[in-house]
């Protein structure tokens, strides 16, 4: 009986294979739902009722939310390699940075590391934080405009990457910069 049902496993996988559909395909399935895996870039702008404007590709974050009135948030991946990401706009921190730190040292052993984060149009302070077996990221963006956006973000992908690029596109409602509107007009002409 033993033999049976490995000689099936083993044809399911063969037969996978064959019909298209790999190994990764089928961890993706399993593990991450069709969200998980998509092929092309497709760039949309979200407008968060905070003054806060993200074009995020479709394709890797989902459709953006707002968990509080001062705060969109995105978020990719599976259970297994997620990644958030908080935009908020507040007045209430005197040092958004040192206090995201305190407040994360206090809960966790910590590596910390500064990070560069180029946003147009603005001033900008960055750290990552090491965490086991994930990553925060704290940010603060201080738009030319006069808004200024607090970014936590965690991911347990170990890749902080998305994130950065993903703050690139970042802007205050109604001050899109130049490299935002140059992807929406990418995604316009595919």
């Amino acid at each position: 009986m033993k033999h049976r049902l490995t000689a099936l496993a083993l044809a399911a996988l063969l037969a996978l294979c064959l019909g298209g559909c790999g190994a990764d395909d089928l961890l993706y399935y399993l593990y991450g739902g069709d969200a998980a895996r998509r092929q092309q870039a497709s760039y949309t702008q979200y407008d968060g009722s905070n003054g806060v404007s993200v074009v995020y590709d479709a394709s890797v974050w989902e459709t953006p939310t707002e968990p509080q009135a001062d705060t969109v948030s995105l978020m990719t991946g599976t259970s297994f390699n997620y990644t958030v990401v908080l935009l908020q706009v507040t007045d209430s921190y005197t040092d958004f940075l040192a206090q995201s730190g305190e407040e994360l040292k206090a809960e966790t052993a910590t590596v910390e590391y500064e990070l560069t984060v180029d946003v147009p149009d603005a001033a900008t302070r960055a750290v990552r934080y090491d965490c086991g077996s994930y990553q925060a990221v704290f940010a603060q963006i201080d738009y030319d405009a006069g808004l200024t956006v607090y970014v936590s973000a965690m991911t347990h992908s170990g890749d902080e990457t998305p994130i950065l690029e993903l703050l690139g596109r970042v802007f205050p409602t109604g001050q899109t910069p130049e490299s935002a509107a140059a992807l929406l007009a990418q995604d316009d002409d595919s």
